[in-house]
């Protein structure tokens, strides 16, 4: 594994600050590193957040359970990655959903007394922080809107054009699987794959297991 400052220079929450910085966080810091095996729990639903977690190694998915048993995956967080830093700060301190490594993780866990401290004593720490919470609250407002639309073509074009303004190409490289990309989506997966089909035979885009090529913009902007 790298090493801690290295990973957390990944991190949203050290962007811009120097490997002496950051060197200096860890050696006046209060915190954590814990390991958890493969199909581990790390965050219970309704348990309640005590630190801020930033993920060092591993994969760690963020599900909702139903009482029915099944559960959707809201996220999937990938090394340098967070969690726990709204309801941290919330009224209620509760996890609204559970979050289980589904490879062997390595998780650093921050305190929130500290987190405090490097908040009020580092600008640009601070700034990273609203950054973070501002891009959560954005990435939360897709969701919803994702979830909102009235069929399954209209969210397969939803998620093209928002991955077009950010690769600036036609040639979409899609890093999700189907059943990734279709839980992103709130549908299922033959659902997603029956209408990626028959967006090819109408001539709207092109796929293979990694790219999607988008051929008639048009037709997405239409939708």
């Amino acid at each position: 594994m790298e090493s801690v400052a290295d990973i957390l220079k990944q991190c949203t929450l050290f962007k811009d600050m120097t490997h002496k910085d950051i060197d200096k966080f860890l050696k006046v810091s209060s915190f954590s590193i814990k390991k958890y095996l493969k199909g581990s729990l790390v965050v219970q639903e309704d348990s309640h957040c005590k630190e801020l977690g930033i993920l060092l190694k591993g994969l760690l998915e963020v599900q909702s359970l139903h009482p029915s048993g099944k559960s959707l995956t809201l996220n999937r967080l990938k090394p340098a990655e967070i969690f726990g830093e709204a309801i941290l700060f919330s009224k209620s301190t509760k996890f609204p959903s559970t979050i289980e490594a589904i490879e062997e993780s390595v998780i650093m866990f921050i305190k929130k007394s500290n987190l405090i401290n490097c908040l009020s004593n580092c600008h640009r720490f601070m700034e990273n922080f609203l950054e973070l919470l501002s891009d959560r609250l954005l990435m939360l407002n897709k969701k919803l809107k994702m979830l909102t639309m009235e069929n399954i073509r209209q969210k397969i074009s939803d998620f093209l054009r928002e991955e077009y303004k950010k690769q600036k190409s036609h040639i979409i490289r899609v890093s999700l699987s189907r059943q990734e990309m279709a839980e992103h989506m709130g549908i299922q997966r033959p659902s997603l794959s029956r209408e990626l089909s028959r967006m090819r035979e109408e001539g709207i885009i092109e796929f293979d297991k990694e790219f999607i090529m988008v051929k008639n913009f048009n037709a997405l902007n239409n939708l």
